[in-house]
């Protein structure tokens, strides 16, 4: 064949592949954006499930999970997305986000990140000198582990005097001022306690809540300007130097807001001590304490078995050497007819109203069940009784939360358009 059609034939090939490589790429991108739900003007998609499954910290099983399992698990986390979203409209049709708790907060979680990438900077500017490099190499040789070590100590003794240096640089740049003399728990909360050229202040309330913290000492306080006041100076040499941490800043923005408005939700729920106490008398079963029966038992086939056997316990027989013999109960037989300790509300109906009026040692009357035909003891018994609502207050409000968010779910799904695009599906439930 001519030379020159193969190599046509082999580009045309590549050609076609290289098109069909992109064709599927981008095919497998509008896949990850595919919109599972939508909440009003919100999306979760398919790429928002991935990350949040990335996340959870059932992803390291996720692969031995079966289908079933891993669908049950997609299926969870997709709601939690769909009810984030929902919080997230709540919050910004309260105006949460322009609340001054709120501000400060992202204000001092940018600060936080800036703070971080300066001083990382400056770590990764330092550089190991050959001459060390190799004195090390040749020190440690054969050890990995300890040249690695002796690297990390070498890099956090030089980091140690970099981060003096840069402290000290930045105050004489920023023309920092103390005032310590200003400094004592009486201190009115707006006072001015440290300042920076660019309008960088420390006020009093900032670092110390006196109805909160009266018993911090001066000293503990100034350790407090000194750690506050650093933030806001490095920070404003690292926004000086370019790095740029909005993407950052907006990413937990929007993971923070909703998680804010549902703590403020819980807060009201539950911040009338009335309510909580009115709960714990309305569901006494909660406040229960179940009685607790350390039970003998033997298990017979037939109504007749039972009475013979009934027959020669109440002539003195024992019934664990009976049920040791006759028991059709595996476990039972094999114990003996000792059962254990059963607590209340968690075994057979019949076998429990039975027994909790018997006197401890005597028979039971026999039983009837599904297994068959049983005589019960009692060897030992414990006691039921109700728990204090001081004891169990924290029980209390997290039924309370529950039961609240329930209701508060069920009203979201009818205040909000909600669209679930599962399999062709236009509906689902969040509170199902």
């Amino acid at each position: 064949m001519n030379t020159s059609i193969v190599k046509k034939m082999i580009s045309q090939s590549v050609s076609v592949i290289l098109l069909l490589c992109l064709f599927y790429v981008q095919a497998n991108a509008m896949a990850q954006q595919q919109v599972l739900v939508t909440i009003e003007n919100l999306q979760v998609t398919e790429t928002d499930l991935e990350m949040a499954l990335r996340s959870s910290p059932f992803y390291t099983q996720f692969n031995t999970m079966d289908e079933k399992q891993q669908a049950s698990l997609r299926g969870d986390i997709l709601k939690r997305l769909v009810i984030s979203r929902l919080f997230k409209l709540e919050a910004e049709a309260s105006d949460l986000e322009q609340s001054s708790e709120f501000k400060k907060e992202m204000e001092d979680f940018r600060y936080g990140l800036l703070y971080r990438e300066y001083m990382d900077n400056l770590r990764n500017s330092i550089q190991l000198p050959d001459d060390v490099r190799k004195k090390m190499r040749a020190q440690y040789k054969g050890s990995h582990d300890a040249y690695a070590a002796a690297k990390a100590s070498y890099i956090s003794t030089q980091y140690r005097s970099l981060y003096e240096m840069a402290l000290i640089k930045l105050r004489d740049k920023y023309h920092v001022k103390v005032y310590e003399d200003r400094v004592s728990k009486t201190t009115k909360p707006k006072t001015i306690v440290f300042e920076a050229d660019g309008g960088i202040k420390v006020t009093m309330q900032d670092v110390f809540d006196p109805d909160k913290e009266g018993d911090l000492t001066k000293d503990q306080i100034l350790e407090r300007i000194f750690q506050r006041g650093e933030l806001l100076v490095v920070a404003r040499a690292a926004e000086e130097d370019g790095m740029d941490v909005s993407e950052r800043v907006n990413a937990y923005k929007n993971e923070r807001l909703p998680a804010l408005w549902i703590e403020k939700k819980q807060q009201q729920w539950t911040q009338d001590e009335e309510v909580l106490k009115k709960y714990y008398t309305e569901h006494p079963e909660l406040s229960l304490i179940p009685q607790r029966w350390h039970l003998g038992m033997i298990v017979l086939k037939t109504e007749a078995e039972a009475k013979f056997i009934m027959q020669r316990i109440k002539k003195g027989e024992s019934l664990f050497k009976l049920a040791g013999q006759y028991s059709i109960d595996a476990y039972g037989k094999a114990h003996n007819g000792d059962i254990g300790w059963v607590r209340e509300n968690s075994g057979n109906p019949k076998i429990e109203n039975a027994i909790k009026d018997l006197e401890n040692g005597k028979p039971s009357k026999i039983i009837k069940i599904e297994k068959g035909y049983i005589i019960a003891t009692i060897i030992d018994r414990r006691p039921g009784g109700k728990r204090q609502y001081i004891s169990m207050k924290d029980k209390v409000r997290q039924f309370v939360i529950n039961e609240q968010m329930h209701k508060y779910l069920m009203d979201l799904e009818k205040q909000y358009k909600i669209t679930w695009n599962l399999l062709g599906s236009q509906e689902g439930k969040i509170n199902s």
